[in-house]
């Protein structure tokens, strides 16, 4: 590391053009950076749970995961709410099947318009009369853009690559189904056939039919009412007066990995809607994307009040340009490099990832803090020598002890990268390179500046004719007094916090539900209550149970064990299941059999004849695009074989029963009992979909965190023992951070604060920066002590050094940290709520409990060589390695 130092006080305009040029080329990477939420970003992919998810979102399609609304207007059931309807199905529907012809020319008519110049917006839209489809994308797009009466070249340009991203987003087809009262079909059975028809006829055109006078709407009415299984799947009925208020639209897509751009464009259409028609959407997509969006915003709002908590704490410590401009420079270039690396290579920003850009600050601060504290502490020294002399002598005892804290603040973090949670493992391997890279730039930055800069004695903290104490040097002295003086009485006070926080580490929950990162009155999380309330919730389990034969899904027993178990599922009897609705191949069965007895309710039942089935089947005309052997409508719910039944179940919140992780664990351990006490012999059944992988991930982060944790410990112990090549040392170095990490595991088991994906990172980061402190602590320590002090000087010496770089080191996380108490994330806020208290606990056990230990164990930290910086100062003639004249002598020391 001196020969580095060395060659930086030597070459500071080409150190610094170096830093102009890699930073010119990891900054560009950002623009690719992307948010990810989705279960795939988290779970391994060689999970066998996960795979078998997969599988069958392959054989029944992506049940889990589609976006669920509830639509009403003034008058529900007025013509002039279902026209506006019909047209907001119109607009989704562009989306599901893309004509290549239509769009093509509608590019080509407005190009024609576009080439004359700026044009009104009245003037853009009437050519579009013949296609209001069409009008009503320009007029959304518009929007977007800026709409004002005149559009100008401008902004037509925009308009047109806004149209042709739309037209590319069409041209996917994300779309499934659309599942609502104005699309959906029912069965009828007339002339021993059973025929599909649209609850809305059409033209002949292809266009829905809307019902217009009072007995055309009651027609409707009646239609929608006939079906039982349509209650809560196409309409949801008012508690106290039985009448429909609000039909339901459902949009599944086809299997995407990343269906936020699919539900952006779908919301677009949703939001021009809203002052028409009262529309609440739910879903894991929309979900989905209001988490992108709340850690998109948490990224660019924490990012400057970050920043500027730092730049104050520089400030408050230097109380000079450069003790401001410097860090702030340093970690900023760390900042734009991480994420710059991130974005080349795939990294997303996840809920876990969110908190990289903030901790870089406040971790990158720290390394500019001490190596600037070291100068201004040296500075009378360097004063008296040549400049570059003084700051190699200077710089290379902070920059050996900055590199090594940072390398094992480095491991630390990169034990994350065992976790099999990909979110956290590239977490960990984010965060210990963009350490890495702080350090590199701050050992590379800071001196290289200060050769080029003119001396300038700082203003305030390091004057020789300062006068009294500052807060800083009283707590310095406080801290002095307990570890020297009363060392007995503060390890007694530890162990006491260390039994309470035990205590409470058995009361920790573990929690992955994503639901649970919003707080209790976010817009996303009453949207889903009313979604749950209405239509039995927008999530839920895939209950996949197999019969053992082929055809044995077609068997009247087999159907009705299904039936008493829906029953079961969805009983008032058992509102601890949060079970709201559930939808099953047996709801197909049931509306033939009545449908064939003259849609009489009371045949709303599987019939007991299991050639009243095979006749059903056999006569029953529908559709089958992919020709695999069943009807499109009962792909979700059947394999090709009619072996295995898919049972979906939506989960929602009842009263008094909360859906958590925990909880949804406990459901499928419900589920899991009942059916192996009431299926048939030879039967057997699985329970998978979203929820399930949710439940899996509480494993990974249980089972990462505790691997992580004593990985870390390990690493960093057998680290700092090589270091100071005394094994007591390892040990030694641990005790700060272990005591920290169980304290706040502690407060998180007493105050109910879950451990989740975001506060999983707090105990890599408690040891990762904790280390830190130590290290500084412990090097200052031994550096003094080997100059013959006594143990009790030593550490009032320590103390004063170190120990005010910690103290503001600390005290720019902690604020750094506390700025997360802003997110619009419950979890996250919590995650910079502890953070900081943990940022707290280690800075106390770096300079109170540490030295406490040292004092009442005598332990001694002496290498077995001198410290060089003990035998005199070095040469400019050994420092430039070359022999100089007496005139360049004479030169180079009035630099």
């Amino acid at each position: 590391m001196n020969r580095y130092i060395h060659f930086v006080l030597r070459k500071p305009i080409p150190i610094l053009i170096m830093l102009v040029i890699l930073t010119a080329v990891l900054v560009p990477g950002i623009t690719r950076l992307e948010f990810d939420n989705s279960v795939e970003a988290f779970m391994p992919k060689n999970d066998p749970e996960y795979i078998y998810y997969t599988e069958l979102k392959e054989i029944y399609g992506d049940n889990g995961r589609f976006a669920i609304m509830a639509v009403s207007g003034d008058d529900l059931w007025s013509s002039e709410t279902l026209r506006k309807i019909d047209l907001f199905l119109a607009d989704l529907e562009e989306y599901k099947d893309f004509d290549e012809e239509r769009e093509a020319s509608r590019l080509k008519r407005f190009d024609s318009i576009a080439s004359r110049g700026e044009v009104r917006y009245s003037d853009l839209m009437a050519p579009f009369d013949d296609d209001p489809a069409f009008q009503r994308l320009l007029a959304r797009k518009t929007v977007t853009s800026g709409k004002t009466d005149l559009i100008s070249v401008r902004g037509l340009k925009k308009l047109r690559e806004q149209i042709i991203r739309s037209t590319d987003f069409k041209k996917k087809e994300v779309i499934d189904t659309i599942i609502s009262p104005l699309t959906s079909e029912d069965i009828t059975g007339e002339n021993d056939t059973l025929e599909t028809y649209g609850l809305l006829e059409k033209d002949d055109n292809g266009k829905r039919v809307l019902p217009s006078s009072e007995q055309e709407i009651d027609t409707f009415r009646q239609r929608l009412e006939r079906n039982p299984s349509f209650e809560k799947g196409l309409y949801s009925r008012d508690a106290q007066t039985g009448e429909i208020t609000d039909f339901c639209v459902v949009i599944k897509f086809i299997n995407l990995d990343d269906q936020d751009p699919a539900i952006r464009e779908m919301t677009e259409v949703i939001d021009s809607y809203r002052g028409d028609l009262t529309i609440t959407s739910s879903g894991v997509p929309v979900v989905n994307m209001w988490m992108n969006d709340y850690m998109h915003a948490d990224l660019f709002k924490n990012i400057p009040l970050v920043l500027l908590v730092v730049v104050i704490v520089f400030y408050i410590n230097f109380r000079s340009v450069r003790g401001v401009l410097l860090p702030f420079i340093t970690l900023g270039l760390a900042e734009l490099w991480i994420l710059g690396l991130m974005g080349y290579i795939g990294y997303r920003i996840t809920p876990v990832g969110v908190s990289i850009p903030p901790l870089m600050i406040a971790v990158g601060s720290s390394y500019a803090i001490h190596i600037l504290n070291q100068y201004y502490a040296d500075f009378n020294t360097i004063m008296t020598m040549d400049k570059r002399v003084g700051l190699y002598e200077s710089m290379s005892h902070i920059s050996l002890t900055v590199l090594l804290a940072g390398l094992t603040t480095s491991i630390a973090f990169m034990t994350l990268a065992t976790s099999q949670v990909s979110a956290i493992r590239e977490w960990g391997i984010a965060s210990a390179i963009g350490v890495m890279f702080a350090v590199f730039i701050s050992c590379s930055l800071i001196p290289a500046s200060l050769v080029l800069l003119p001396r300038m004695r700082p203003s305030v903290l390091f004057r020789e004719d300062k006068v009294g104490k500052t807060i800083v040097d009283r707590i310095i002295a406080l801290m002095a007094k307990g570890a020297i003086i009363h060392y007995h009485k503060v390890l007694i006070v530890v162990a006491i916090l260390i039994a309470v926080s035990v205590a409470g580490i058995s009361r920790i929950n573990i929690e992955t539900s994503f639901m649970n990162y919003f707080r209790e009155h976010d817009r996303v999380k009453l949207d889903t209550r009313v979604i749950g309330d209405k239509f039995g919730g927008g999530w839920g389990y895939d209950i996949v149970i197999d019969s053992g034969k082929v055809d044995g899904v077609k068997n009247p027993a087999f159907l009705v064990m299904i039936e008493e178990f829906r029953q079961w599922l969805v009983s008032d009897a058992n509102p601890h299941l949060n079970i709201g609705r559930t939808e099953s191949f047996s709801d197909f069965i049931k509306t033939m059999h009545m449908a064939m007895n003259n849609d009489d309710i009371s045949f709303y039942r599987i019939p007991g004849n299991p050639w009243d089935i095979i006749d059903y089947l056999e006569i029953y005309s529908g559709d089958d695009e992919d020709s695999d052997g069943r009807f499109d409508e009962f792909e979700p719910f059947v394999d090709i074989d009619f072996r295995t039944c898919n049972l979906l179940a939506r989960l929602c919140e009842k009263e008094d029963y909360h859906v958590g992780t925990t909880e949804i664990s406990r459901i499928a351990d419900d589920i899991a009992t009942h059916l192996g006490k009431t299926l048939p012999e030879g039967a057997s059944y699985a329970i998978s979909g979203f929820p399930m992988m949710n439940v899996k991930l509480v494993h990974y982060i249980v089972t990462g965190q505790m691997q992580s944790l004593f990985l870390s410990l390990l690493v960093v112990g057998l680290i700092v023992a090589l270091l100071f090549r005394q094994i007591k040392a390892g040990p030694l170095a641990l005790i700060p951070m272990s005591v920290a990490v169980i304290i706040n595991f502690g407060i998180m088991g007493w105050l109910h604060i879950n451990l989740d994906m975001a506060t999983s990172v707090i105990a890599a980061i408690t040891i990762g920066i904790g280390v830190d402190d130590t290290i500084h602590f412990l090097n200052t320590f031994r550096h003094n002590r080997a100059r013959g002090l006594s143990v009790d000087e030593t550490i009032r010496r320590t103390l004063a050094v170190s120990g005010k770089a910690i103290l503001f080191t600390s005290l720019a996380l902690v604020f750094g940290f506390s700025v997360l108490m802003t997110s619009n994330f419950l979890p996250i806020a919590l995650f910079g709520i502890l953070t900081a208290t943990t940022m707290i606990n280690t800075t106390i056990g770096a300079l109170l409990v540490l030295p406490s230990v040292i004092k009442a164990t005598g332990i001694n930290l002496e290498s077995p060589e001198s410290d060089s910086r003990t035998t005199g100062h070095l040469s400019i003639d050994k420092f430039f390695g070359m022999e100089q004249n007496d005139s360049e002598k004479h030169t180079d020391r009035h630099n």
